[in-house]
């Protein structure tokens, strides 16, 4: 009995308009047929096998941080660490000029660290002994966090 992987990942949008101008135009994701639910939301391919699901909410709902306590006790809040969903791309550098290209905040990439935060030094010499590169953080127009890493 094996896990063989994740089959979707469902994220909370709050305008489908905006929802489809990002993960179809922005990310370039086909869209898929969805099951006559009875609310709304959208469904996308993410390789083989692998989907990203929209639930459509009426209202937008609030995000906190994460707080983690650090080497030396100091407490810090990174947004871009948790509650967030993965997408492998074989392109991240064409990929960050497209976010960047259709006005996509990016929260974090290789080109945006900062060298003389230990922390963050530490979580990229992570990233690149488990993913074999640094991956880049932004958010959907939902507040929804994505990162896109490197295929190996």
């Amino acid at each position: 009995m094996n896990i063989n992987g994740i089959h979707h990942v469902t994220l909370i949008v709050n305008d489908a308009e905006r929802a489809q101008w990002f993960y179809g135009e922005v990310l370039g994701l086909e869209e898929k047929k969805r099951p006559g639910f009875d609310f709304p939301g959208l469904f996308y391919w993410v390789g083989e096998g692998q989907e990203i699901h929209l639930i459509v909410t009426s209202r937008p709902l609030s995000h906190e941080d994460l707080f983690i306590c650090c080497a030396g006790g100091t407490e810090r809040t990174l947004r871009h660490i948790h509650r967030h969903a993965a997408l492998q791309v074989s392109d991240l550098p064409a990929y960050e000029q497209r976010l960047e290209d259709h006005g996509v905040k990016i929260l974090f990439s290789e080109s945006r660290s900062d060298r003389d935060d230990t922390l963050t030094e530490n979580m990229m010499a992570g990233w690149r002994v488990g993913y074999g590169g640094i991956p880049l953080f932004c958010e959907d127009p939902f507040g929804n966090l994505l990162e896109l890493v490197p295929l190996g």
